[in-house]
């Protein structure tokens, strides 16, 4: 007789999938990303998957909320630190590039998977909004310290996208080094500091 499932063996699967998922759709691309893929990267038959999601769709849904949540609690662990504004940005900075290095899976199946119909992911829209909370509160620490001027909402994705470019170039492989990387990012958001301090 099959024995029945804990709530944690449940979780624990759900989890081990999505980390599957995420891996497959880093190295192949959504179109790699099959339940008979995933059930050969697993080692399980091609039904099990759909015991636990209804389709593809929801396993990147869930695999993409599984990425931004673990993305924004690291980025809030670091928006904890004692400290100026511009320290907490900078640490909120190493956390960012130190996620995506660490897990470039997730940062991939981030912010390169086309979003689903977020009406039927609560739990994805959810996560999506937690990280644009912690951008807009450094954001807004900037702007109330005098560092920058601007419309937050824009000046956050401004900022990301000073990460972002120079993130997805070491992740595939097109900068020299770890320093090389750092060396990018320092110009660009240095650069971008000095450009939006507010006129005297």
């Amino acid at each position: 007789m099959p024995r029945t499932l804990s709530d944690e063996d449940i979780t624990e699967f759900r989890e081990q999938l999505c980390a599957a998922a995420s891996r497959l759709f880093a190295q192949r691309g959504t179109d790699g990303v099959t339940m008979r893929a995933l059930a050969e990267v697993m080692g399980i038959s091609p039904m099990k998957p759909y015991h636990y999601f209804h389709d593809k769709e929801e396993i990147l849904a869930v695999s993409m909320e599984r990425a931004f949540n673990r993305f924004v609690a690291a980025l809030e662990a670091a928006d904890k630190v004692d400290g100026t504004a511009p320290e907490r940005g900078m640490a909120k900075r190493k956390a960012y590039v130190n996620f995506a290095l660490a897990e470039p899976d997730c940062y991939r199946i981030m912010f390169e998977l086309p979003y689903p119909d977020l009406a039927k992911y609560p739990g994805l829209l959810a996560a999506m909004e937690r990280a644009r909370a912690t951008t807009r509160r450094s954001m807004d620490a900037l702007i109330a310290g005098g560092i920058v001027q601007g419309d937050p909402s824009v000046l956050g994705n401004v900022f990301w996208c000073a990460l972002h470019g120079p993130v997805s170039a070491y992740i595939a492989g097109k900068l020299d080094s770890r320093e090389q990387l750092d060396t990018i990012i320092d110009i660009l958001t240095n650069s971008l500091l000095t450009g939006l301090k507010p006129a005297n």
